[in-house]
C-alpha cells in the first residue's frame, strides 16, 4: 500500500494533510487496498502536491479509483490552502 521507502518530500506545514491522505488510503476496501501503492509524495513545478501512486485500475475498478482520486484531491484542496512554504 505505502511503500517503505516512499519519498516524501513536502513543506513541513503539509504534514497534516498527507497523514490524513495516507490513512485515508489504507483504510480504502481492501480489494482497492491491495492493487494501489504510493510510491512517492512530493511537490510539482507550479507548488501542487502529486501523489506518485502505482495501481492495476483494471483490478480496482472505477469506483475505487475514484476513491483514491477522491482522497488525493482532498489533500490538494487542503495543501492548496496552505500554499508552499520552503
Amino acid at each position: 500500500m505505502i511503500m517503505p521507502t516512499a519519498r516524501v518530500a513536502v513543506p513541513a506545514a503539509w504534514m497534516p494533510a498527507i497523514h490524513e491522505a495516507l490513512q485515508a488510503l489504507v483504510d480504502l476496501p481492501p480489494d482497492v487496498r491491495a492493487f494501489c501503492i504510493v510510491m512517492d509524495i512530493s511537490v510539482d513545478a507550479e507548488g501542487d502536491l502529486v501523489f506518485h501512486i502505482a495501481a492495476l485500475p483494471e483490478q480496482i475498478g472505477s469506483d475505487g479509483m475514484k476513491m483514491i482520486s477522491e482522497i488525493t484531491d482532498r489533500a490538494l484542496a487542503a495543501t492548496s490552502q496552505i500554499g508552499v512554504q520552503h
